[in-house]
Protein backbone atom coordinates (compact mmCIF):
# COMPACT_ATOMS: atom_id res chain seq x y z
CA UNK A 1 0.00 0.00 0.00
CA UNK A 2 2.09 3.17 -1.18
CA UNK A 3 2.65 5.35 1.33
CA UNK A 4 0.93 3.42 4.34
CA UNK A 5 4.30 2.31 5.82
CA UNK A 6 6.90 4.03 8.58
CA UNK A 7 7.82 7.26 8.16
CA UNK A 8 11.51 8.24 8.21
CA UNK A 9 12.67 9.54 11.65
CA UNK A 10 14.24 12.29 10.43
CA UNK A 11 11.37 12.96 8.15
CA UNK A 12 10.23 12.21 4.74
CA UNK A 13 7.30 10.75 3.15
CA UNK A 14 6.31 7.45 4.73
CA UNK A 15 7.19 4.06 2.81
CA UNK A 16 5.36 2.03 1.49
CA UNK A 17 3.75 -0.78 3.54
CA UNK A 18 3.42 -4.40 2.47
CA UNK A 19 1.33 -7.01 3.52
CA UNK A 20 1.10 -10.74 3.10
CA UNK A 21 -2.51 -12.78 3.25
CA UNK A 22 -2.97 -16.11 4.01
CA UNK A 23 -6.41 -17.45 3.59
CA UNK A 24 -6.82 -20.80 5.30
CA UNK A 25 -10.05 -22.78 3.41
CA UNK A 26 -11.30 -26.16 5.75
CA UNK A 27 -10.97 -28.88 4.03
CA UNK A 28 -13.24 -31.67 5.57
CA UNK A 29 -16.31 -30.48 6.48
CA UNK A 30 -19.27 -32.26 8.61
CA UNK A 31 -22.63 -32.49 6.66
CA UNK A 32 -24.06 -29.42 10.06
CA UNK A 33 -21.08 -27.21 8.41
CA UNK A 34 -21.76 -27.80 5.20
CA UNK A 35 -25.59 -26.85 5.58
CA UNK A 36 -24.50 -23.69 8.46
CA UNK A 37 -22.43 -22.42 4.94
CA UNK A 38 -25.32 -22.73 2.26
CA UNK A 39 -27.76 -21.13 5.15
CA UNK A 40 -25.11 -18.17 4.85
CA UNK A 41 -24.96 -17.93 1.38
CA UNK A 42 -27.96 -17.69 0.56
CA UNK A 43 -28.68 -15.15 3.49
CA UNK A 44 -25.76 -13.09 1.45
CA UNK A 45 -28.02 -13.17 -1.87
CA UNK A 46 -31.04 -11.96 0.16
CA UNK A 47 -29.11 -8.78 0.58
CA UNK A 48 -26.39 -6.44 -1.53
CA UNK A 49 -23.40 -7.68 -0.19
CA UNK A 50 -21.36 -7.54 -3.43
CA UNK A 51 -19.23 -4.27 -3.40
CA UNK A 52 -17.23 -4.92 -6.21
CA UNK A 53 -20.46 -6.01 -8.21
CA UNK A 54 -20.92 -2.85 -10.32
CA UNK A 55 -18.15 -1.02 -12.43
CA UNK A 56 -16.51 1.67 -11.89
CA UNK A 57 -18.34 3.50 -14.45
CA UNK A 58 -21.80 2.70 -12.81
CA UNK A 59 -20.31 3.63 -9.18
CA UNK A 60 -19.29 7.21 -10.98
CA UNK A 61 -22.51 7.49 -12.53
CA UNK A 62 -24.54 6.65 -9.32
CA UNK A 63 -22.39 9.39 -7.65
CA UNK A 64 -23.29 12.17 -9.90
CA UNK A 65 -26.99 10.83 -10.57
CA UNK A 66 -28.15 10.48 -6.64
CA UNK A 67 -30.33 13.25 -5.65
CA UNK A 68 -30.14 15.47 -2.35
CA UNK A 69 -32.71 14.87 0.31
Amino acid sequence: MREKGVRPVRGGAAGDLFCRVVVETPVSLRVEQKELLRKFESSLEQGSHHPKEQTFFEGVKKFFTRTVE
